[in-house]
């Protein structure tokens, strides 16, 4: 089956069919608009194909066809997409995706297709269908499936490569049971413990100290059962005698400092059950900063920032930028902070992004289900 598909800035309408399970395609052109000035395609759309082109052309050959469209004149659009039909033989075994372009594009594909009583098909991808469009005007909808989309597929089709990643089941199983510790007695340990200890951090990084580094604490009876526990697990090293907690090494320092809620999220993702792929600090090239927590499920990406208190915006500007560059509508964003200070600031900060949610603290626990039910992956 051979597919010709319309180009425009976003990618995953041209990927999700060529994806889709038990789909047959073995051939796919896109047709790119021009500018009226220039009669050349803008940048984007050649990057839009250039990035199609290299994603998918170990899937099947891909062509840019050279006989660009006008993207207001549906003629044109007819008369170049019906010549393409021409030209690929067995009408039955071509399909003409109508899901780019601008709106009198796809008019004009749709109008050649249909003369030459072919299949089309445009991507809903908001409510998660192929909706087929056949030559005697039935229309047939189908859910989207996709069959072998991960995430360095989907991060290619946008422009970029993945240089380095880590997998949940990578972790230490330490960590692991840190994190859980951690994350699970949040209510009374966060503020009380954690919080004293990496302000202590932070003083010693400032001076300049070395380690070992100790800090005092009154921990309540429930707390110092915690304490101990993360005692005998090596996180640190609790001395009853006088009340004070002790961290060797600058690895456990960081997972103390913000690190553990990147594993706990992690766990939280990967553990509910409801995502194909879920991939940690996930290192783009030729770009400054990770990104921590990528998951897709079904083609739909997701992306987590985790920050332990932080009050800096740019954080938030920064994972939107991320969402932006890598698909704007078909990826989600969500932030993930330890502490439940300044929560209702944070909050408006990403509703005004519009960001997909934001997590605090106790509220942790509940995150994986909580994305999977926003998605619509969860029933």
């Amino acid at each position: 089956m051979k597919m010709i598909a319309l180009v425009s800035d976003q990618r995953m309408q041209n990927v999700f069919p060529l994806f889709q399970k038990d789909a047959a395609f073995n051939e796919l052109t896109l047709v790119l608009s021009k500018d009226r000035k220039t009669e050349k395609p803008l940048k984007r759309y050649v990057d839009s194909a250039n990035d199609l082109k290299a994603v998918l052309s170990p899937r099947l050959p891909v062509y840019l066809n050279e006989d660009y469209i006008d993207p207001f004149e549906i003629a044109n659009a007819k008369q170049a997409i019906h010549s393409l039909i021409c030209v690929s033989g067995d009408p039955q075994n071509v399909v003409v995706n109508i899901s780019g372009g601008t709106k009198p594009m796809a008019i004009g594909a749709l109008q050649a297709a249909q003369a030459a009583k072919v299949k089309s098909l445009y991507t809903d991808t908001e409510n998660g269908d192929l909706i087929w469009l056949m030559p005697d005007g039935t229309v047939n909808t189908q859910p989207i499936q996709m069959d072998g989309l991960n995430i360095a597929i989907y991060i290619r089709a946008y422009g970029e490569e993945i240089v380095s990643f880590s997998r949940v089941s990578d972790l230490d199983t330490k960590r692991k049971q840190w994190a859980r510790i951690i994350a699970e007695n949040h209510k009374v340990f966060y503020e009380r413990v954690i919080n004293p200890i990496n302000r202590m951090l932070n003083e010693a990084y400032k001076n300049q100290q070395t380690y070992p580094i100790s800090c005092m604490l009154s921990p309540t009876r429930r707390q110092l059962d915690i304490m101990q526990q993360l005692s005998v697990l090596g996180l640190w090293q609790w001395d009853e005698s006088n009340s004070s907690v002790t961290i060797f090494n600058r690895q456990n320092a960081h997972f103390i400092n913000g690190g553990w809620i990147e594993v706990y999220t992690g766990l939280q993702i990967e553990e509910s059950g409801f995502f194909d792929e879920t991939l940690l600090n996930v290192k783009l090239k030729g770009i400054e900063g990770e990104l921590d927590l990528v998951a897709i499920k079904n083609g739909k990406l997701v992306l987590v920032e985790c920050k332990s208190n932080v009050q800096r915006s740019e954080q938030l500007n920064k994972l939107d930028a991320f969402r932006r560059r890598l698909g704007g509508p078909f990826a989600k964003a969500y932030y993930v902070r330890a502490s439940d200070a300044n929560a209702n600031q944070i909050r408006k900060q990403c509703e005004k992004l519009k960001l997909n949610g934001v997590f605090f603290g106790a509220e942790l626990r509940e995150m994986g289900e909580q994305i999977g039910e926003n998605m619509g992956v969860v029933t």
